[in-house]
């Protein structure tokens, strides 16, 4: 990671431990592997709504099902079926259908939204400067939600 933007730059630990994890040579392992900080988990589900809504907003729902078909084909996993409905259900509910990912079980969100991370916010090419402002708007992101009310 010492292309610019740097993992310093980064405001928080959470943060830099997840930038560390996309840098790995499989991210969504690395990724999988932080379940155990809930502060890095609040953060990977800001990341995965950032990743997520760059990608598909305005885009045909017939994208979402063939981007699921393609990631899971490619992480050699099953195309159809459950994982490959849950999966488009997990992307679609940060896209104005929360109501699809409901019955999904929390242990396989945080798997689906790591392999969706993984690739998302990482594709071939990515300088770390945009990865790092990934990681900076989903700060930004949960700072929000965890501001005090007044």
């Amino acid at each position: 990671m010492g292309q610019s933007g740097t993992l310093d730059n980064t405001a928080t630990a959470a943060g830099r431990l997840l930038l560390e994890s996309l840098g790995e040579e499989s991210p969504a392992r690395s990724l999988s592997r932080r379940h155990d900080s809930p502060r890095t988990v609040r953060l990977l589900r800001e990341l995965f709504t950032v990743a997520v809504r760059r990608s598909f907003v305005g885009r045909d729902p017939r994208d979402v099902t063939a981007y699921v078909r393609d990631l899971l084909e490619y992480q050699s996993l099953p195309a159809g079926g459950q994982l490959a409905r849950e999966a488009e259900a997990v992307i679609r509910s940060v896209l104005g259908e929360p109501e699809l990912a409901y019955g999904i079980p929390d242990l396989r969100r945080f798997e689906l939204i790591c392999h969706i991370v993984g690739d998302l916010a990482r594709p071939p090419g990515v300088p770390t400067a945009e990865l790092v402002a990934l990681v900076h708007q989903a700060e930004w992101r949960l700072a929000r939600f965890d501001r005090p009310e007044s």
